[in-house]
Order: structure tokens, then C-alpha cells, then sequence
């Protein structure tokens, strides 16, 4: 099949490549970055995706519980409540149940890009 269509190939290089590269990235997240740091990244690409602007910041929709968003970015649900907790007492974000609004994007983009 690859010898007769050699466009079949390529696509399928681009694939795995595509999807090793994203497994590289997830592994150097996993080992070289803080729980902090992850959840940081969580809520950005999440405020991204699905945020709508709102007088008092971004508003995002959590996972359905805190295991859930501990199994998305690698750690363990106590670490997660903490990490939520901390961000919200220094004023990054607001919680309301499920519903986060994150009230300083700045502050939140700099936890991201602070080196480990």
C-alpha cells in the first residue's frame, strides 16, 4: 500500500509524529513541572477553549469533580483542592462550586511561564 501510494505514508508519518510529539510533551510536563504549574496550564488552555468573558474576569466550567481534574494534569485530588484553594486566596481566581472565574489572567499566564 505505502510502495503504491507514497501520500498514505506521509500522512501516516505526520500522524505518529504529530502524536509523539504530544506524548514528549506530556512526559516533560509530568516530571519537570509543579502540580501548581500544571493546574495553571489547566485552567488557561481551559479559559481558552470554552471561557466566556464576564464583568469580573473569565469564567470556566471544572471538570465534574476534583479526581477528575487531578486525573488531567497527572497528581492526586487533595493537591488539586489545595493548589484551587492557594490560587483563589491570592486572588487569581474566584470559585463557586464547579463554576471558576478567573479574575487575573496575568498572574495565572506568569505561574505558567516561571521556570521550575
Amino acid at each position: 500500500m505505502c510502495l503504491a501510494h507514497p501520500q498514505v505514508a506521509l500522512k501516516v508519518l505526520r500522524v505518529v509524529g504529530a502524536r509523539l510529539r504530544r506524548l514528549v510533551g506530556i512526559i516533560e510536563e509530568l516530571s519537570f513541572t509543579t502540580v501548581r504549574h500544571r493546574l495553571a496550564s489547566f485552567l488557561l488552555r481551559l479559559a481558552q477553549k470554552e471561557g466566556k468573558r464576564s464583568a469580573a474576569g473569565v469564567e470556566i466550567t471544572l471538570p465534574a469533580s476534583n479526581q477528575e481534574l487531578a486525573s488531567h494534569i497527572g497528581t492526586v485530588r487533595e493537591l488539586v483542592s489545595r493548589n484551587l484553594s492557594r490560587l483563589q486566596a491570592e486572588g487569581m481566581l474566584q470559585i463557586d462550586g464547579r463554576t471558576v472565574t478567573i479574575s487575573n489572567l496575568k498572574a495565572l499566564k506568569a505561574e505558567t511561564d516561571s521556570p521550575e
